[in-house]
Parts: C-alpha cells; sequence; structure tokens
C-alpha cells in the first residue's frame, strides 16, 4: 500500500491517500450489499425471472431453503454474540416487538434485522477503523485507537437503540396530535350511513396526506377486518401498535358499545368532544410552561446584553469625569 502511494504521488496526477479513501468506501459499499442479501430474501420479481418460476412446489421449497440458510448464516456468523445482546425472555422479546411496532418497523422481522443491524455496526465500525486508521494516520498511538474503537462499538451496539428510541415518541405525538381531527371524521362517515369497518377504510383514505401515521393503522384495521379478524380482535391491535392513551380508550368504547349495542355514532360524538378538549388542555399546559422554560435563555443570553447596554453610559461617564479627578489628588 506505500508503494502504491508513493508511485501515485511520484506521478502527481493522483493523490494516493484520496485513492486509499476511494478503496475504503467502496469496502464498505460491498460489506453493505452483501449484508443486505443475507438480511433481505430475494422479492417476488427476482423470484419469478429465476428458472423454474415461482408456481412450482419445487420452487417454492428452494426459496424456502435459501431464506433458511441466509438466516443459518447470519446465525453461525453471530453466534458467539447473540446470547450476550439478544433477551432470552418471552416478555422482554414482547416489549421489544411492541417497541418496534410502534416506532413503526411492523415487519415479521423486525426484531431480527433490529439485533442484526446492533451487533454488525458494533463490530463493523471499529474493525474498519482499526484496519484503515493506521494507512491514514500514521502518528495515532496504540492507546488511541483502541480507544476510539471502543467507543465506535458502543456507538454501533446503541445508535439503532437510540433511533427507534427517537422515532417512537415522534409518531406517538404525531398520532395524538392528529386523534381528534380523525374522530370527527369518522363521525361524520358513520353518521352518512357508513358501517364502521367501511369509515375506518374510508377515513384511512381521507386522511393520508394530513396524518399519514393515523391513516396507515386505520388501514391495516381494514386489512386485518377483510382477512376475517374480529373487530374486537383488529381494534386491540390498532391500540397496541399506536401505543398512546386515547387511542386505547378509543378502542375500548368501540368494543364496549358494540358489546352492550349501544349507538356508535352518538359514542364516537361524545369522544371527539372528549378528545378535542384534551388537546386544548395539553395546548395550554404547553403554554403555561414557557414563561418557565424562556427563563433559562433569557438569563444566560439576553440579560447580560441588556446589563451591558444599560450600564455602558454610566460607566463611560464614570471612566470620564471621576477617574481623572480622583488622579489628579
Amino acid at each position: 500500500m506505500e508503494t502504491i502511494q508513493s508511485m501515485l504521488q511520484g506521478t502527481g496526477i493522483f493523490d494516493g491517500q484520496i485513492i486509499v479513501l476511494v478503496m475504503i468506501f467502496g469496502m464498505v459499499v460491498l460489506a453493505i450489499l452483501g449484508t443486505s442479501r443475507l438480511l433481505f430474501p430475494l422479492d417476488a420479481v427476482a423470484r419469478r425471472l429465476q428458472p423454474g418460476g415461482e408456481g412450482t412446489e419445487g420452487s417454492r421449497a428452494g426459496h424456502s431453503l435459501r431464506y433458511n440458510d441466509g438466516e443459518s448464516r447470519i446465525a453461525r456468523l453471530l453466534r458467539p454474540l447473540y446470547q450476550y445482546v439478544v433477551p432470552t425472555s418471552d416478555e422482554r422479546l414482547s416489549r421489544i416487538r411492541a417497541t418496534l411496532m410502534q416506532a413503526g418497523y411492523m415487519g415479521p422481522a423486525a426484531i431480527r434485522i433490529y439485533y442484526s443491524f446492533r451487533i454488525s455496526l458494533a463490530i463493523g465500525l471499529p474493525l474498519v477503523f482499526s484496519l484503515f486508521t493506521p494507512l491514514l494516520s500514521r502518528q495515532m498511538p496504540l492507546e488511541k485507537i483502541v480507544l476510539l474503537a471502543f467507543g465506535l462499538a458502543l456507538f454501533g451496539l446503541y445508535a439503532p437503540t437510540s433511533w427507534v428510541s427517537q422515532r417512537r415518541p415522534k409518531r406517538q405525538v404525531a398520532a395524538s396530535d392528529g386523534f381528534p381531527d380523525t374522530l370527527d371524521m369518522l363521525l361524520v362517515c358513520v353518521e352518512a350511513g357508513l358501517s364502521l369497518d367501511g369509515a375506518l377504510n374510508r377515513v384511512g383514505e381521507e386522511i393520508e396526506q394530513a396524518h399519514p401515521v393515523l391513516a396507515e393503522q386505520f388501514l391495516l384495521v381494514a386489512l386485518e377486518l377483510r382477512a376475517g379478524k374480529s373487530r374486537e380482535e383488529a381494534l386491540r391491535n390498532l391500540a397496541h401498535r399506536i401505543g398512546i392513551d386515547d387511542v386505547r380508550s378509543f378502542v375500548t368504547l368501540l368494543v364496549q358499545s358494540e358489546n352492550l349495542g349501544t349507538s356508535i355514532a352518538l359514542a364516537l360524538r361524545v369522544h371527539a368532544e372528549e378528545m378535542r378538549r384534551k388537546r386544548l388542555s395539553r395546548a395550554e399546559e404547553k403554554a403555561n410552561k414557557l414563561p418557565v422554560k424562556l427563563s433559562v435563555p433569557l438569563v444566560l443570553c439576553i440579560l447580560p446584553a441588556l446589563m451591558l447596554t444599560v450600564m455602558s453610559p454610566a460607566v463611560i461617564s464614570v471612566i470620564r469625569n471621576l477617574l481623572p479627578n480622583l488622579g489628579g489628588n
């Protein structure tokens, strides 16, 4: 590598360090492509284009075998670390699955991909850093390289967790802010004569631009109802996927109204008014907290500048008038 760098630098056309960076970029791209091929199976179009098609039993068995082989290769590669990173209790796995669903990752392989990313980043980042740092900086001591590699390992291990932790409350806040408007539209659809199933589907289509999180969840409820699930189960899955109290109370209200035989439209009207009052109270609470939050930047940023502006004329007057007289005496 040093010989190649010296030859390239001697020519004066290319910079050897740039070539090394390009090589590192290419290796990282190849590693990402290989990891994605292991994590994700071939899509339906690629399977149909393969010899034998997708409709035969042999092709389906071959696809299942390829998918299982990909999972087994990942499992064999990461098995020494899985026992330390991946939880074994069903309760913790259920809690992690619920967190991923509420963050928007609802695929069947979400947990596997989540932990695969954590382990891959925890291993790959310090490995790439340790291999290519001596080529780019020969003066960095070994202790500093080890310390930075350990920090990158911790960063790679907890970066996906931080990403999911930040994405989950954003989606929940978006769902909570748009839920009163969604209930109003659902009430209009039910009072117009649509069934509750049809109203959920129609509302999911209409609010796709304004409230995409709720639109996605309502359309999932409509798909579950078409697939044969009971209304109660589909609604409880909705509350589980979003994970906020407003949706839980909404689901409980609909389930009890259906079981008791009361009017769904009347229940929706009362609940929509309550949701609007709750949204107004949340806005008033944020407005009341605003003076307290503004006190810190006022004291740190605005108050010193204000004091400097007010006291500057007095200080200048003292310097011009009082100090010369004191010095003369």
